[in-house]
Parts: structure tokens; C-alpha cells; sequence
């Protein structure tokens, strides 16, 4: 059965789910949207195959910064404080929307305890929201719920007021770990501008667009996304490669 357990991180308490089971060598790290608390994934955990582990980010559900802060590097360290928790080995790391810019922040510093990267529904870029949109957000609802009973809003606005653009294309590229991208063709995360940037800047990704899914690409199938980071993480791990083969890829 799945837990929920803690990690530390100076003195923050991130919680994790944590489906437990064999991780094959290298468990499964899902660092999930802005909106998004862990238990919005129990049902999808038996679908990784291996052992899989959903951070839960600071200020989110129950994980608490008593004291700070809410930017980019502090929410990265909450990542790799949970890794640090699971395994001392390699991971493949998933993300989903906003989480991804906080995941590919620690990536980037331990490339060497990276097998895979799943990217859903994002760009490799921290982005700042302009005021009257990061207010919409937490005025808004999520999966059926008001978005202020999933996150502080106190600690939404830090984390907002703490963003800063800024991109991760190039070091991303420049590294070329095996890559899967899923694209909502229906959200304006991802545009046809960035696709085809993905598709220059990373040639050997596996890119998949989900032409019925809003921006939670967990609608209306909520298997999909995680059947397509199971299929990189085996590839990945049989192959021990730095790259993945295009052919058969749902572009």
C-alpha cells in the first residue's frame, strides 16, 4: 500500500507518497503542477511498474517552510531532499507543468543521478506570471476543488513573488539526457513556436501530443502520461544510452 512519509529540508517537512515496492534500480520521481497535491495520483502509481514517489511541494497540501523561502533553488533542494530520502542512487524524474521548472533546477546540478526526464505539459524555463494572472490561479479551482485548500495562499504568493524567468533550454540540450515530452495542443503552455523548438533543440526526444487533454494531461486518460514515462525509464535503463531512438514516435 502505498504511505505518505517525510523529508527534511532545513526546516521544512516535505511529504512525499511513496508507492513503495522494488524501484528496478532506479525509482520513479514525480514532481507534479503548482495546483496539484500528492494524493491527486494514488490511483496512477501501479502504472509505473517500479517504485514511484510524488513530491509534494512546499506549501502544498502538508508539506510546510515554516520559514521559507518559496524560490526556484529552495523548492529544487525540497526535490533532492526526498530523492536523498528514497534512494543514494539514480532516479527518473517526471514532472507535470510548474513542478517542472523546480525539477530540472536540481537536475541540472546532479546530472548524475538522472536516468530519464519526462517532461508534461511545459517548457524547460523558469516563468514569472504577470500579478493578475498568478491571481487568478489561486482564486481559481483545481480537479474539482478550490485551489486555496490545496496550497497556502500565503505561500503561493511568496512562491510567485519569488519567480523568475529564466531559461533552461540550452543546459538541458547541451546535456541531452533520454527525454520525453507530452504537449496539450489545447494549452497555451507549449505552442506550436515551442514545439518546434523542442523538436530542433532535442532530436533524439520522444515527443507526444495529446490532441484531447486540456493542460492536465491527466484528463481524459489518466494511464497515458504515466505509461509513456514507464516505456522511457525501461528503454532507458535497458539501453544505457544518452540518447532514444525516434522511430515509433507520436508526434
Amino acid at each position: 500500500m502505498p504511505q505518505f512519509r517525510i523529508a527534511t529540508h532545513g526546516d521544512a517537512r516535505i511529504r512525499y507518497l511513496d508507492s513503495g515496492g522494488d524501484d528496478r534500480g532506479a525509482p520513479v520521481v514525480f514532481v507534479p503542477g503548482f495546483t496539484c497535491v500528492a494524493e491527486d495520483y494514488i490511483a496512477v502509481l501501479p502504472l509505473f511498474g517500479r517504485r514511484t514517489v510524488v513530491v509534494e511541494l512546499r506549501g502544498h497540501g502538508r508539506s510546510v517552510a515554516p520559514g521559507g523561502p518559496y524560490d526556484a533553488t529552495a523548492r529544487a533542494g525540497d526535490i533532492g531532499a526526498v530523492i536523498d530520502d528514497v534512494t543514494a542512487g539514480p532516479v527518473h524524474l517526471m514532472t507535470f507543468s510548474r513542478g517542472t521548472s523546480y525539477a530540472l533546477t536540481w537536475a541540472l546540478a546532479h546530472p548524475d543521478r538522472v536516468r530519464s526526464i519526462s517532461i508534461g505539459d511545459y517548457l524547460p524555463e523558469e516563468i514569472a506570471l504577470p500579478e493578475q494572472i498568478a491571481m487568478g490561479v489561486l482564486d481559481g479551482r483545481w480537479r474539482g476543488t478550490p485551489v486555496h485548500e490545496r496550497v497556502d495562499r500565503n505561500a503561493a504568493v511568496a512562491t510567485f513573488a519569488a519567480a523568475v524567468s529564466r531559461s533552461m533550454w540550452e543546459p538541458l540540450a547541451q546535456w541531452g539526457p533520454p527525454l520525453l515530452v507530452v504537449r496539450s495542443p489545447n494549452s497555451p503552455i507549449i505552442d506550436a513556436a515551442a514545439w518546434d523548438r523542442y523538436r530542433r533543440s532535442f532530436p533524439d526526444a520522444r515527443l507526444y501530443e495529446f490532441p484531447d487533454s486540456p493542460h492536465d494531461i491527466f484528463r481524459p486518460d489518466r494511464g497515458r502520461y504515466p505509461a509513456l514515462v514507464r516505456e522511457l525509464a525501461e528503454w532507458a535503463d535497458a539501453e544505457g544510452s544518452d540518447t532514444v531512438p525516434r522511430a515509433g514516435q507520436g508526434r
